[in-house]
């Protein structure tokens, strides 16, 4: 009997300590998961190797122009983006985690292959149950910001964003001829007979829960807002509110107000589906499809958005959406042609899985006489190569020092070519797939990056045995 009694006793100890353990090991796995999604967001080329680790086997990643299957897929990946822009910096602004989704707002500055570029974005992360373990990202970002540092696409984009501003922002002075964009009146904006709106305006919810469930519910329609319900969302935003896009800034609830006129007059089918949507302290984000037609041009493309509420309340005093111009330039003919353009340039530079049709820039047809007014690092030939390849590049002026190394997938230093002073004019290197040790190393796909005073420039070549 007494063993009974002990037995029931210690059962009993041992369910009430469980939960507690359980607990205790919550707070350990979200802050795991916050220094991971942070590390993957802010990675650079030197510390690539550290946060593969972080990914699935069977990751997938997705941008506006990339997608990515498996984790050998993601590391070329990285290694070929950040390898073609090493000084590209990632700043994290806002961020979320909510179960197993981590989602972040950030600000990219740097230069993308040789030229300046900044850029707002929002990412995704999705966790395995109970894992720090990523298995699904997905990046927002607008490629007209990088199209508008390119000669000739930045005029393309250029004068679609003068075209959009001209169709819905109502404090752009168009300078484009021809009629103002049609608009709607505002009525509907100091409605007082739609309750939840009030007690948005005037009241807080007391408990945490109901408060949670409201902002879940209002987020959602200020996203999925259309033609039909626009009038109804607008008591939902603060006095001092504002809204952001690619394109677009805006200031005041009235302001919207127009902006929205504007918007669904000339795309009144224009409707937005919520996929994925978190909310966590005040701040909703969801991912969605937005599908319809823009000013008579067909458009369907993927999105994110961020939605903040005053603390307590139903009102937004921000909200900022993420897509890329150029799914809606791709409905336009005249600048569709442009958007195809950059993104096989851009797939070039950083898909691994792409196979490139624009010639090689250091085939014999393409090259020219021999400059030195600036470095020039060229493609390896022949690339694929066995068992040796060539590896040529300029150095301008008098000379400079300058160093050559290549890298295997792993960011590990495989063979330092050169290091040192280097005279003025062409110079050509062969590497014979051998390390610093003189051994030979296994095939695969490698990177030789060339840093001198102005030039911090990586390419990469396949080694097939």
């Amino acid at each position: 009997m007494k063993k009974v009694i002990v037995s029931t006793l210690l059962l009993a100890a041992v369910l009430m300590i469980l939960p507690s353990l359980a607990a205790a090991g919550r707070p350990q796995l979200h802050q795991e998961r916050l220094t991971v999604g942070r590390e993957l967001l802010e990675v650079q080329f030197s510390n690539v190797a550290e946060v593969l680790p972080y990914y699935t086997d069977d990751v997938e990643y997705h941008d506006p122009i990339v997608d990515i299957y498996g984790i050998e897929q993601m590391t070329g990946f990285l290694y070929q983006l950040l390898g073609a822009s090493p000084d590209l910096v990632t700043i994290i602004e806002d961020e979320t985690l909510a179960g197993d989704v981590y989602s972040a707002t950030w600000v990219m500055s740097g230069q993308f292959l040789g030229v300046p570029y900044e850029a707002k974005g929002i990412s995704i992360f999705k966790f395995r149950p109970r894992s720090s373990m990523v298995y699904y990202q997905r990046d927002y970002y607008s490629e007209g910001d990088i199209m508008a540092t390119i000669p000739g696409l930045d005029l393309a984009i250029e004068g679609f964003r003068t075209y959009y501003r001209c169709a819905v922002d109502p404090t752009f002075d168009c300078p484009l001829e021809g009629p103002p964009a049609a608009s709607y009146g505002v009525t509907g904006f100091e409605a007082s007979n739609n309750p939840r709106a009030l007690l948005g305006r005037d009241n807080r919810l007391r408990s945490r829960v109901q408060l949670r469930r409201a902002q879940l519910e209002v987020g959602r329609r200020l996203v999925e807002i259309n033609a039909g319900n626009w009038t109804e969302v607008l008591p939902y935003l603060a006095d001092d509110y504002e809204y952001h896009d690619p394109i677009v800034d805006i200031y005041g609830p009235g302001t919207m107000a127009e902006f929205l006129s504007r918007l669904f007059a000339g795309s009144s089918d224009l409707y937005t589906t919520v996929e994925d949507e978190t909310i966590v302290d005040g701040v909703y984000m969801a991912t969605w499809t937005m599908s319809g037609m823009f000013n008579g041009a067909p458009f369907t493309a993927p999105g994110m958005s961020i939605v903040k509420f005053v603390d307590g309340t139903l009102q937004s005093d921000y909200s900022r959406d993420y897509y890329t111009e150029g799914d809606v330039m791709l409905g336009v003919p005249e600048l569709a042609e442009a958007v195809v353009g950059f993104r096989v340039y851009y797939r070039c530079a950083v898909d691994p899985t792409f196979d490139c049709p624009l010639e090689d820039p250091a085939a014999p047809e393409k090259s020219t006489a021999p400059r030195a007014d600036a470095f020039v690092l060229n493609q390896n030939v022949p690339n694929p190569f066995n068992p040796s390849t060539e590896i040529s590049f300029m150095v301008p002026g008098a000379g400079a020092n300058v160093a050559l190394r290549i890298y295997d997938v792993n960011g590990e230093l495989v063979r330092t070519l050169i290091d040192g002073y280097e005279p003025s004019g062409e110079r050509t290197v062969t590497w014979s797939g051998r390390n610093d040790q003189g051994r030979p190393v296994p095939s695969g796909t490698y990177f030789y990056r060339l840093t001198a005073p102005t030039i911090s420039e990586m390419k990469k070549m396949v080694l097939l045995k």
